[in-house]
């Protein structure tokens, strides 16, 4: 597949007014992770633009641009499509915006027109990244920001244990194509046209990546068991409050390994120092595959964090009350490190501990039982005894042999032995 068909293909799909009324809806509802990740996208744009005058790159429906506008900001949007850019004026009601049709390659403006550059699931279309910062930095005034999304390649690479290159990705057509990219590749890609990056903030725990668990066969994040629980960020705003707790002051002080998207922060300047030191803060693991390795406590990650070590222990222990928000903690933290037993549960959480290690404890001996139940006899698949009329009875046995040895398990626990 050629890069050119797919930028064309992707340009051009959000052309079409019924993609455009799907797109608004979609935007709107209150579903599921919907909410939460735009609450999180839309507060880092707003934490992050700088001077008043702001241009939203491939605006759609603005949302991003729309709340700015109840501050003051003065806002222009872009967009390859019309038909986006007529939803948005209707989004926009009385507040006063400049919208204007273009491509994220030749924007219809001057050099240095704006004080910041925001651009919200724009670029995660697009594999010509250097070509479309080039222009994006040329719109911006010097120090200006330049703020957007991109899925992690470091992330796909680590989770799948393997090398992931961009050409994997192109492989799989134009409708599941997402830019995935790797920190040093973006260093190098700002090294060359003279951009800082300001910040790289992972996110999309919950929602995006790829988290294995070996006692699911698909991805957590692709179960429909994991949906259903994040279904309560929707309804329950504890739930909502502690999943954006986790993501921002947690995930988002981590390395890229951990989440499946980063939002960038770049400024019009040139400093390929601060762009060394973000690569190596961003690039590394915080901690082993190894279950022999030690495992994660807060002191090891204090200096990422964003607010004093004992005042997020007792925000995350607090949460936990909530065995909603208990539930997610237990099984997002137990897959996205690489190893079941990751996390140092007393250190994280005192109050709740002991009890969440016992539902990890219990898991890993499930799976040493199941593991054994169904393979022990491997070894004899050909003797005799296991037969019966040339039919192998040692498969038979796997669950009344997994519940005997969970049995035996629990009651040895409860006698002290």
């Amino acid at each position: 597949m050629a890069e050119d068909n797919l930028i064309e293909w992707k340009t051009d799909a959000w052309k079409d007014n019924e993609m455009v009324a799907w797109y608004s809806l979609r935007m709107r509802e209150n579903f599921g992770t919907n909410r939460l990740k735009n609450k999180i996208e839309t507060d880092i744009c707003e934490n992050y633009v700088s001077g008043k005058k702001i241009l939203d790159v491939g605006i759609g429906t603005g949302r991003a641009s729309i709340p700015l506008l109840s501050k003051g900001y003065d806002l222009t949007g872009v967009d390859s499509s019309q038909a986006m850019l007529d939803e948005c004026r209707r989004q926009a009601g009385n507040y006063n915006i400049e919208l204007k049709v273009g491509d994220v390659t030749a924007l219809p403006f001057d050099t240095e027109s704006f004080d910041s550059l925001i651009s919200l699931n724009v670029m995660t279309h697009f594999p010509h990244v250097e070509e479309v910062l080039k222009e994006w930095k040329r719109v911006t005034k010097k120090n200006g920001k330049i703020i957007f999304d991109l899925y992690s390649l470091d992330h796909l690479s680590y989770a799948r244990n393997t090398e992931v290159c961009l050409n994997d990705l192109l492989k799989l057509g134009h409708q599941s194509f997402n830019m995935h990219i790797k920190v040093d590749e973006l260093v190098e890609i700002c090294n060359k046209l003279g951009l800082t990056i300001n910040t790289i903030i992972p996110y999309g725990s919950l929602f995006s990546g790829e988290y294995v668990r070996s006692t699911f066969k698909k991805t957590l994040q692709q179960t429909n068991w994991w949906s259903r629980q994040l279904s309560w960020i929707s309804i329950d705003d504890d739930v909502f409050d502690f999943c954006y707790f986790l993501d921002r002051h947690l995930f988002g002080c981590l390395p890229v390994a951990y989440t499946g998207r980063f939002m960038v922060v770049l400024e019009n300047k040139k400093s390929q120092d601060s762009n060394v030191f973000v690569f190596k803060s961003m690039s590394n693991t915080i901690v082993s595959r190894n279950a022999e390795e030690k495992k994660l406590q807060l002191k090891d990650i204090e200096s990422r964090l964003m607010m004093p070590l004992n005042e997020w222990r007792d925000k995350f222990n607090t949460y936990l009350y909530n065995i909603k928000n208990k539930t997610i903690a237990y099984f997002l933290l137990t897959s996205c490190f690489g190893r079941i037993d990751a996390v140092d549960w007393m250190d994280f959480s005192p109050t709740f501990g002991a009890e969440i290690e016992g539902w990890l404890q219990g898991e890993l001996m499930d799976q040493r039982a199941i593991g054994f139940a169904r393979g022990w006899h491997f070894p004899f698949l050909n003797d005799a005894p296991f037969y019966n009329n040339g039919v192998n009875l040692a498969s038979g046995l796997n669950y009344e042999m997994q519940k005997e040895i969970i049995t035996s398990y629990k009651l040895n626990i409860e006698v002290g032995k």
